[in-house]
């Protein structure tokens, strides 16, 4: 998908206050009514604004909802970081693994727009596109949770042994939030951890 520069954030406290209001106006009709509800007039109708407005600040609906999939991500992951900053120097690293992954599923679950959003930025992408590089907020919790552990990559190894744990971790952990059965979800979790602690022993 080809990407367009962002619009530039507004500094000024009245038009950041627009701004905010559009975005959570754009997240009532997408807890309402899904994504499919989502467009620039029903927007503009739950936030009080005119429909020149959403345009004043975002591109498009698609750019609100990218706007607000990047924020809930963020939100996710910010507890994925504060569960490894709290994990012993040392730690097996399948524990450890483990551990974040279920962080990450259970913040994903209880996050109110969290898998909506998720479901609807995959639909939007090809598989290539939605796939976290090495450069990626993921590829660096998996190197930090490799650190944490303990755990050396052979340094001929090391990179595609990264793109395989990022791509893998980000596949599968989706797949995991996305069922409805937690048996199963708990399950796949501890797979992924049997996986790759078999990978980088």
């Amino acid at each position: 998908m080809k990407t367009r520069p962002p619009k530039k954030i507004p500094t000024q406290a009245r038009a950041k206050a627009k701004r905010d209001a559009i975005l959570r106006g754009a997240e009532r009709v997408l807890l309402e009514e899904g994504p499919a509800a989502v467009t620039t007039t029903s927007i503009s109708k739950s936030a009080g604004v005119p429909v020149g407005s959403v345009y004043q600040y975002f591109e498009d609906k698609d750019d609100i909802l990218f706007n607000l999939y990047d924020t809930a991500y963020n939100e996710v992951e910010e507890r994925v970081k504060e569960t490894l900053a709290e994990t012993p120097k040392g730690q097996p690293f399948r524990e450890t693994l483990e551990n974040l992954n279920r962080t990450f599923w259970l913040a994903a679950r209880e996050h109110p727009t969290f898998r909506a959003l998720t479901r609807w930025a995959n639909s939007q992408r090809s598989l290539w596109e939605v796939t976290p590089g090495l450069d990626s907020s993921l590829a660096a919790l998996v190197i930090n949770t490799l650190e944490v552990s303990g755990v050396k990559l052979p340094a001929s190894r090391r990179e595609p042994m990264l793109r395989t744990m990022v791509t893998t971790i980000s596949i599968l952990v989706d797949q995991a939030i996305e069922e409805d059965d937690e048996d199963k979800a708990e399950a796949l979790i501890l797979e992924i951890a049997n996986l790759f602690s078999a990978y980088t022993g």
